[in-house]
């Protein structure tokens, strides 16, 4: 058996379960992968145990792989998680609450509430450039509102929050919780990101109270030890620590090499971003030009950007909508038009607006429409809106940027829609 060192990566995607291995030079071990399908409900919300088994069995997989070729010895393991996800468990840690998400379609009025409570009291901006997040619904503070009006019950039975990382994490090492890191406490709209904790004073104004809330750790801090059951399911896993996940837009941009105010990070899957890696050197002074949002990294880096809630699912609802079987003809007619020659305007808006509007109450337009309007010119109007959004945000990012800066785009939306890239890289 090679002692070759190995790293373990999960990603808990929107719309998938990916795990792989890799050596430490971060070459891939090609044919230890797998990759295990989700889904979601209508309402942006996730079942944390369909996600632990789905996760769970991805992972065996891999392992099995790993085992029969005798590639090498893990030696760490680092995973990214969809961001936002927050779930509630109990005193011995099982959810009562389902995973909720940054899709989140039930809170508008409450996110609006909040939104005017804090505008009243002169407190809004204020609070904006202390967590570095917009009041939305995609974040956890309308949500929780929601939930304490609608479901006070199940609030009430909160012990712990956790991310769905952490949450996983927990139920792998035998512990009731985990910590988080700041890379995913940023994304909950609850940190404040200079001091690195949660923002007592957005707290106060929750129902939620602060010691139920987990403990923030940078992600290189590594948890090491398996419950019984796992240590006997994952041998290899045993001593081996597991480094607190990252949001999944963070491990976008350091997967791609976009580090620093060089590199922009496009990326298009289910949903979309754009952002930058900006440099703090311990201290958070960036102030969040308008409708983006900071996150941090670590200590030393905070990811300055914006998200659209629809990338890669409004091509997937145009295609599905449009065509249904034949997408080869639909795509091929929509590459042979010319830009904007349509006569279409659209609001790519599926599931609201996120960057850098934030309108929670946006639904999908589409205006122009006449008797000569084909599929194609719709689905090409589509892309080139979203194409569109993108550019509004990289413009507000621009001042953070180093003049020359490189665009880096990915995403499996991109790799399967060449149009798409053509457009990006026209507007």
């Amino acid at each position: 058996m090679s002692t070759q060192p190995l790293l373990l990566a999960i990603d808990v995607g929107t719309s998938s379960v990916r795990c792989s291995l890799w050596t430490v030079d971060g070459s891939p071990v090609a044919s230890s992968q797998a990759q295990q399908r989700l889904a979601f409900d209508g309402d942006g919300q996730a079942d944390a145990n369909a996600v632990r088994q789905a996760t769970e069995r991805t992972l065996d997989v891999c392992l099995q792989r790993l085992r029969a070729e005798r590639s090498g010895q893990i030696v760490g393991v680092g995973w990214a998680s969809f961001a936002m996800s927050w779930l509630g468990v109990d005193g011995s840690g099982k959810p009562v609450t389902p995973v909720y998400t940054y899709a989140d379609p039930l809170s508008g009025d409450y996110a609006r509430r909040l939104r005017d409570d804090l505008d009243g009291a002169g407190k809004l901006l204020d609070t904006y450039q202390r967590t570095g997040t917009p009041i939305h619904t995609a974040y956890a503070p309308a949500q929780l509102l929601r939930l304490a009006a609608e479901d006070a019950a199940r609030l009430a039975r909160v012990v712990t929050w956790q991310t769905l990382s952490a949450h996983l994490l927990a139920q792998w090492t035998g512990a009731r919780f985990a910590p988080i890191s700041s890379s995913e406490a940023g994304w909950t709209g609850l940190l404040n990101r200079a001091a690195n904790t949660w923002d007592e004073e957005l707290v106060d104004r929750l129902p939620l109270q602060p010691d139920k809330l987990p403990p923030v750790h940078d992600y290189a801090q590594g948890i090491t030890g398996l419950s019984a059951e796992y240590a006997k399911r994952w041998p290899e896993l045993v001593n081996v620590p597991f480094f607190l996940a990252v949001g999944d837009g963070a491990a976008a941009n350091i997967g791609t090499s976009c580090t620093n105010a060089e590199r922009l990070a496009l990326t298009i899957g289910t949903s979309g971003a754009t952002r930058v890696v900006v440099r703090t050197d311990g201290v958070d002074t960036i102030n969040v030009p308008p409708g983006l949002w900071v996150y941090p990294v670590d200590s030393h880096r905070r990811l300055l950007g914006g998200s659209l809630t629809d990338g890669g699912s409004l091509y997937t609802w145009l295609r599905r909508t449009l065509a249904k079987e034949n997408n080869d003809q639909l795509l091929a007619e929509a590459t042979a038009l010319a830009p904007d020659a349509h006569g279409l305007t659209v609001l790519p808006f599926l599931r609201s607006e996120r960057s850098p509007g934030w309108a929670t109450a946006a639904d999908l337009t589409i205006s122009g429409i006449s008797a000569e309007t084909t599929p194609a010119h719709i689905l090409r109007a589509g892309l080139e809106a979203v194409a569109y959004r993108f550019r509004l945000i990289a413009d507000r990012l621009a001042p953070s940027l180093a003049d020359g800066a490189q665009i880096y785009a990915s995403g499996g939306a991109l790799q399967s829609a060449p149009l798409w890239r053509q457009i990006l890289a026209d507007v």
